[in-house]
């Protein structure tokens, strides 16, 4: 958990902010045999037609999927710092296949507070949220204390 208060920005970070994304590998990894191909025997290309362009379509379906889920599969907040210049609120999600950041501005939110939820059982989880003036929910990043709260609120204020 890392957590800053520098001159005008506070930010709240989980550990897994700084975790890397499966996309770009898989996709390296998969061009890797084609620019070896490529590289070695040129003119084999031009004779391997049919083989070649199946392999760009299935790569090119599997980074069309991997896209399509990663639009829908936002992840977990990571991160979020205030920006008191800027005046806005950046909230990063990271997912397995991308990370994605929406900043908010200060205007747009109603509050800053901890929610508490009941499972089914009875047993309570508390999660820090911003509750926008739509009264639409983004969750904070779930290592944020009370501070850290209560410091992005007087932000919010000032």
């Amino acid at each position: 958990m890392q957590n800053f208060l520098y001159g005008t920005q506070f930010a709240v970070r989980s550990e897994r902010a700084a975790h890397r994304h499966a996309l770009p590998p898989i996709l390296i990894g998969m061009l890797a045999p084609m620019v070896l191909f490529l590289l070695i025997d040129p003119l084999a290309l031009t004779n391997a037609s049919l083989i070649v362009h199946v392999y760009m379509f299935a790569i090119y379906f599997i980074a069309s999927a991997a896209y399509l889920i990663s639009i829908f599969e936002t992840g977990e907040v990571t991160s979020a710092t205030v920006d008191r210049p800027s005046k806005t609120i950046i909230v990063e999600r990271t997912g397995l296949l991308a990370k994605s950041v929406v900043a908010i501005a200060f205007a747009d939110v109603a509050a800053v507070r901890v929610e508490s939820n009941y499972d089914d059982d009875g047993y309570q989880t508390t999660r820090p949220v911003l509750v926008l003036t739509t009264r639409d929910i983004v969750p904070l990043p779930v290592n944020a204390t009370e501070a850290d709260i209560a410091t992005m609120r007087a932000m919010l204020k000032a």
